[in-house]
């Protein structure tokens, strides 16, 4: 099943131009890679203006066909449903300011969000600016009485990079505890 995510960046008029990722949405996966690999704004907005993606990898990369998964480039390289699905209608969504990106960011299904602010941080070994990350989360809460139920609930964007590296660190452990548990059975 897919964790479905939303990658957006915050251009310097205030709107916000995205594209959504099917797979791998959650903060240990898109998130932790979105930190790893694409700290680049330029990188960001080339990758986003290619439009809805199956999944992004840690490049943009080249055309491929969309359902060769034993090509290595698959796992490596971004794989849109436009550029390599030959799919109409997949390219970037903007949104006017993040409270609408908070308010429509979600409508097609997404767990997480994610947005780049250019806030003028630099690579610590060089003058390249890089991006700082952010994200919100869709979650469903139990609604109490006799109308039960599920609401929705969103947060407000919150920094990326130390919840994206401890899930990445959480999921880590807790492949090895499964791994543990399979040789010992």
């Amino acid at each position: 099943m897919a964790t479905r995510g939303r990658i957006g960046i915050k251009q310097k008029d205030g709107t916000i131009i995205t594209a959504y990722s099917h797979w791998d949405g959650y903060l240990a996966g898109l998130g932790y890679n979105l930190c790893e690999h694409w700290t680049n704004p330029k990188k960001v907005i080339e990758a986003i203006q290619l439009g809805n993606a199956s999944k992004w990898g840690m490049i943009i990369g080249d055309k491929t066909d969309f359902d060769d998964r034993d090509n290595p480039m698959h796992d490596i390289q971004n794989v849109y449903y436009g550029r390599d699905r030959g799919e109409r209608d997949q390219g970037p969504r903007t949104f006017k300011n993040e409270a609408e990106y908070l308010k429509k960011g979600f409508n097609s299904g997404e767990e997480f969000i994610y947005l780049m602010k250019q806030e003028g941080e630099k690579e610590f070994y060089s003058d390249t600016e890089i991006g700082t990350w952010y994200y919100s989360a869709s979650t469903y809460v139990d609604l109490p009485g006799a109308n039960s139920g599920y609401k929705e609930s969103i947060s407000d964007f919150k920094p990326l990079e130390e919840a994206a590296i401890q899930d990445h660190i959480d999921s880590l452990k807790r492949y090895l505890e499964m791994k543990k548990e399979r040789q010992a059975a």
